[in-house]
């Protein structure tokens, strides 16, 4: 969580772009939320007409966030792949933190990322483990 769902026509997306986009998406959302990127998922759906991103988000953030992981995200896939922002469609859905589960444990609401993954990180390589 968050999982992103990137859209795109079939051939379209070579691995570089598929990979500039996966990044760009993990950074935007973990500056504009301050989550921690081990929680972003990003997929790619190439069976679509259109450039879309449709993201599920942890609830609670601001309406004002959500427009600017919106707008930076919809930048980054129309540099990547060469079209205007507006041919990027972008939506996100808010989903309860305790419908999340990462590592075997429910996520926690946005703001206590930071004790959560104390309290869920393995001492040898930081990676999230259940409890």
């Amino acid at each position: 969580m968050p999982l992103y769902i990137c859209g795109a026509p079939a051939h379209v997306l070579d691995d570089e772009q598929r990979q500039r986009i996966a990044t760009a998406i993990t950074r935007i959302h973990c500056e504009v939320t301050g989550a921690p990127a081990t929680f972003a998922h990003v997929v790619f759906d190439e069976s679509k007409n259109d450039y879309s991103v449709f993201g599920t988000i942890r609830a609670g953030r601001t309406e004002e966030t959500k427009a600017e992981l919106k707008r930076e995200m919809a930048r980054a896939v129309a540099e990547t792949v060469g079209v205007g922002i507006d041919a990027v469609a972008v939506l996100t859905v808010d989903v309860p933190a305790s419908w999340v589960m990462e590592g075997g444990a429910l996520l926690p609401e946005p703001g206590a990322e930071d004790e959560w993954l104390a309290a869920h990180a393995t001492p040898s390589d930081g990676s999230v483990r259940g409890r």
